[in-house]
């Protein structure tokens, strides 16, 4: 019998097993799904979804709502948060593609955008939840725990990011895997352009600054770009179909940095930027119809 090593006691278990005998942690099941190769993400089985469905919606959305509202009020009294480009996000669902600064970067992103829909992140186990008090804290605000191994995600992650977009949500990436410093960002990982083509719908690149230099009363900023539409041509093969698509969203992402730097936009960047608002709101209901 096949055995795995449980991630938050470290004991040996069945890989037939639901969850660990000995602490009762919920097992990832089944086998790593690839998350950057040329082919498209596996679609996961109905155990890992049924085990995703459990742990996402453990305790119901509301309550991590009540949290979420006590969280912005704390972090809106404590630090100057200014947010840039609130008009860019698409009507739900979609995906959030942030830089990544360190392992609190979604509590100041969950406080500067709209209550609802409520915003899941992914997070690595091995950091995130690494500590007893992580464990019962991060999940309050959305997030739930991944064991990627190799570059590949496991099960149970992919079939919770399918299931949020699937009941309408918003899901929130961080492309770059790794902590970045300042404004330069690592290579981007290929699972979020998966995502976006597999489940159709749009990614909203995101900047977040000012956390390296955090201080009570400091100046974070939020800086959000237009939304990316996962609809390059479909005669392309998958590779270059995700390669295009995470180059857009690399480059969605220096603009945000950029304009964050510049102090935000001014009257003539935002009466440019008209046009496009203009098509991504028209062009929304259109991929909606098609997509049903």
């Amino acid at each position: 019998m096949a055995l795995i090593k449980c991630p938050e006691c470290g004991k040996q278990v069945s890989t037939a097993a639901a969850s660990c005998p000995h602490c009762g942690n919920v097992l990832s099941v089944a086998a790593p799904i690839s998350s950057g190769g040329s082919g498209g993400i596996v679609f996961p089985t109905a155990a890992a979804a049924q085990v995703a469905e459990q742990t996402l919606w453990e305790g119901g959305p509301s309550i991590a709502l009540v949290y979420g509202k006590v969280l912005r009020l704390i972090v809106r009294a404590v630090f100057r948060l200014r947010v840039e480009g609130l008009e860019n996000l698409p009507p739900p669902p979609y995906i959030i593609a942030s830089n990544h600064q360190t392992w609190f970067d979604t509590v100041f992103i969950v406080a500067a955008l709209p209550r609802s829909p409520m915003i899941y992140t992914m997070a690595r186990r091995d950091t995130v939840f690494n500590r007893s008090w992580k464990r019962w804290l991060v999940p309050k605000f959305g997030v739930f725990p991944i064991t990627p191994s190799m570059g590949e995600l496991d099960q149970r992650g992919v079939a919770t990011v399918y299931q949020v977009l699937a009941r309408g949500g918003v899901v929130l990436i961080f492309p770059e895997g790794r902590y970045s410093r300042g404004r330069r960002l690592r290579p981007l990982k290929k699972g979020v352009a998966h995502f976006a083509l597999q489940a159709g719908v749009p990614i909203c690149p995101l900047a977040l600054t000012g956390l390296d230099r955090l201080r009570p009363f400091g100046r974070v900023e939020v800086s959000i770009g237009h939304p990316i539409w996962p609809d390059p041509p479909v005669s392309w093969r998958m590779a270059r179909r995700v390669e295009r698509i995470v180059d857009r969203v690399r480059r969605g992402i220096q603009r945000a940095l950029a304009r964050a730097a510049e102090g935000g936009p001014t009257w003539r960047s935002r009466l440019r930027s008209v046009p496009s608002r203009l098509r991504t709101r028209l062009r929304h209901p259109l991929r909606k119809s098609l997509r049903q």
